[in-house]
């Protein structure tokens, strides 16, 4: 008997609505089974199921339904056992599930780009995604034309020539919608096609020798001044999309460059304070809809990161290469905005395993996401979305745990989180320490990059040397008295609680092992009385 998997039928949960798990065994012979399901919070047993089964030879899918176990913002893991007639245990296996109001509040964003008319792969594309707790999905020129983004036909040919369909579109949303998924329509905030450019000078932008921009020889850069004609234009564009189509906001775009710009009569346009005012108007014109901003090298994030956008969105370039600097620009972006929860872009080839691995390990200790995983779990490899590539095994089954990890622990490595300045870590060569406040408990995420000699994200290097017996000297933590350890390479990823000792005011712990990354916790009392 096999248990070939196992994870929630949602992306995310609401509040009060029933929880579904799908299971899919598989049994070489007919004959009695038991399966049996743990629900947990942080280190606490909510619900468990026991279900009797009477499985046919071949595969089988069962669908286990749990009652609401928990408020917004909960993440909860779920640990499966398969045992025969005689109670032994065949496999078990885990996931998780989250419960969120609104899901800009822990976005796990993906992606679409193909919305052709034949395409027949919708529902297995999204269940795809769903293994990885996808709760949002950005649709990527999925537009008729940068200045015209709903086609006046249902079929019709996109600014690169491919055919498009509304229907699919629409089809991806509804589907989206069931898995509880949101749904992100793409546009550029100053494109337009070169037609359309050519024929409205007057809301063009221009370079300082007065000759309108482009980006490549491909689209006309426009004015985004607000009150302008461009950017009433957009905004237009915008109300119908959201009328005709049950997106749940708007994903904005700019190129990174230009930083300057001219208007029609050559006076100077402050494109940040465009970008920022384009976005607090779209609030004001649709106050239901999502607005992400990306802020291209994060830039302009001062600006872009207070205004209303629901999440910051940054999608990292050079010279910002080295790991450190992807924690840096998350704590920025979180402290600009006042606390919104960091989206991260920021493009990988899917060979380098160990790089991908190293910087999802830095991203996650530092409490934000990244987008990553789209069209049938495939991977984010390159800025033109569609140059996507597929994952080998070994990644494919590391990026399960991970995201099993972070949504599962998700009050204690998530946005909800709140930097703790005043803690400091010592650790062996390597290991670093991102210290934490979340769900009332100290909590120390750490990263190793031990045998590695100023590694990069953009380049290919080794994965770093795993270490066993890690010892680690905490100062700044008065008070706690337990903790526990957690690592998403763990078939189990159950916080274990492991032994505190003390020097004065200095707590000495020993980790059992980390390899990418491990979860340290500590309380003033037992989890379950923080989380009460």
């Amino acid at each position: 008997m096999l248990l070939l998997d196992l994870y929630p039928l949602k992306g995310t949960f609401q509040p009060e609505e029933e929880v579904r798990i799908l299971v899919i065994l598989h049994s070489t012979q007919a004959g009695a089974a038991t399966l049996e399901i743990i629900f947990s919070h942080l280190d606490r047993t909510v619900a468990a199921v026991h279900r009797a089964l009477s499985l046919e030879e071949g595969e089988q899918k069962i669908v286990i339904a749990c009652q609401p176990v928990g408020q917004a913002g909960s993440g909860y893991g779920v640990d499966a056992r398969l045992l025969d007639a005689s109670g032994i245990e065949h496999a078990r296996r885990s996931t998780a599930f989250d419960v969120q109001s609104i899901w800009t509040d822990y976005p796990r964003y993906g992606f679409l780009c193909d919305f052709k008319p034949d395409r027949q792969d919708i529902d297995e594309t999204l269940d795809a995604l769903l293994r990885f707790h996808i709760n949002s999905l950005q649709f990527y020129d999925w537009q008729y034309r940068h200045h015209a983004l709903l086609s006046p036909q249902d079929e019709y040919i996109d600014p690169l020539g491919r055919l498009q369909s509304l229907t699919v579109v629409r089809s991806l949303l509804d589907a989206a919608h069931q898995r509880g998924m949101a749904g992100m329509p793409y546009l550029a905030v100053y494109a337009a096609g070169l037609d359309f450019s050519a024929a409205h000078p007057g809301w063009a932008l221009y370079g300082a020798d007065g000759q309108p921009l482009k980006f490549f020889d491909f689209l006309g850069l426009m004015d985004p001044t607000p009150g302008r004609g461009w950017s009433q234009h957009l905004l237009a564009e915008c109300g119908q999309v959201l009328q005709a189509l049950p997106f749940d906001g708007l994903h904005v775009d700019q190129y990174g460059d230009p930083k300057e710009g001219y208007d029609a009569v050559n006076q100077p346009v402050d494109i940040p304070a465009a970008f920022t005012a384009f976005v607090r108007n779209l609030k004001a014109s649709y106050p239901q809809a999502a607005v992400l901003f990306n802020a291209v090298g994060n830039w302009p994030i001062e600006s872009l990161a207070t205004a209303p956008v629901d999440s910051v969105y940054i999608e990292v370039w050079p010279p910002a290469v080295r790991y450190r600097d992807l924690t840096e620009i998350i704590d920025q972006g979180r402290a600009i905005s006042l606390g919104k929860p960091v989206i991260l872009a920021l493009y990988q080839p899917a060979e380098n395993e160990a790089s991908i691995r190293l910087a999802n390990a830095f991203i996650q200790a530092a409490g934000a996401t990244r987008i990553a995983l789209g069209e049938q779990a495939r991977w984010l490899a390159d800025p033109y979305f569609p140059k996507h590539q597929p994952l080998s095994d070994g990644l494919y089954h590391s990026l399960r745990q991970e995201s099993d990890f972070a949504v599962r622990y998700g009050e204690l490595l998530g946005p909800r989180t709140t930097q703790a300045s005043d803690v400091q870590v010592i650790a062996p060569e390597g290991i670093c320490s991102f210290p934490h406040q979340g769900a009332g408990c100290l909590v120390i995420g750490l990263v190793n990059t031990h045998g590695l000699d100023d590694p990069r994200w953009d380049q290919a290097h080794p994965a770093p040397q795993p270490l066993s017996n890690c010892w680690i000297e905490i100062h700044g933590a008065p008070g706690m008295h337990r903790a526990w350890w957690a690592n998403p390479e763990s078939d189990t990823p159950v916080l274990a609680p492991i032994d505190i000792q003390r020097q004065g005011e200095t707590l000495i712990l020993c980790l059992p092992d980390i390899h990418y990354h491990s979860l340290l916790v500590l309380s003033q009392e037992n989890l379950e009385q923080q989380d009460a």
